[in-house]
């Protein structure tokens, strides 16, 4: 219970010590399942194309452990996707997220980090930038 009070009072030290840090590597692979899951989930009609939809890879938060959000609420102030390569179903991709900077602005820490995902050849495919907010002590 005691770690439950720790999580609610935040700091920027609690999120500094991950600045820097990338997750470990995870690899997922763009089924028609997961295209249908995102589909369903944010209320979009699916066509059911084999278009993969642009913001698809913030699903792929789900699969990764990145400890700097774990069990934390955040709000997502905004995303930018670049890619490099179109994503397709059957597509196996190794993805990560890099923590690039934590800083305080009024009331709120403010985290910037991208998810990246590269081909079997270690190409970036594409890179999703965030910025999430969280109100500070």
């Amino acid at each position: 219970m005691a770690s439950r009070r720790y999580l609610k009072g935040v700091s920027i030290m609690d999120f500094k010590q991950w600045e820097g840090a990338t997750t470990l590597p995870v690899s997922i692979t763009v089924t028609k399942e997961l295209v249908d899951a995102y589909y369903e989930t944010t209320g979009f009609l699916n066509n059911h194309s084999h278009h993969v939809p642009p913001a698809l890879p913030m699903i792929f938060y789900q699969y990764l452990n990145v400890p700097w959000i774990h069990e934390q609420s955040f709000i997502h102030k905004d995303q930018k996707f670049h890619y490099e390569h179109p994503i397709s179903i059957g597509d196996t991709l190794q993805c990560t997220v890099f923590l690039k900077s934590v800083k305080k602005r009024r009331q709120f820490l403010v985290l910037d980090q991208e998810l990246i995902g590269k081909n079997e050849h270690q190409n970036i495919v594409f890179s999703a930038k965030s910025t999430l907010l969280k109100e500070a002590e």
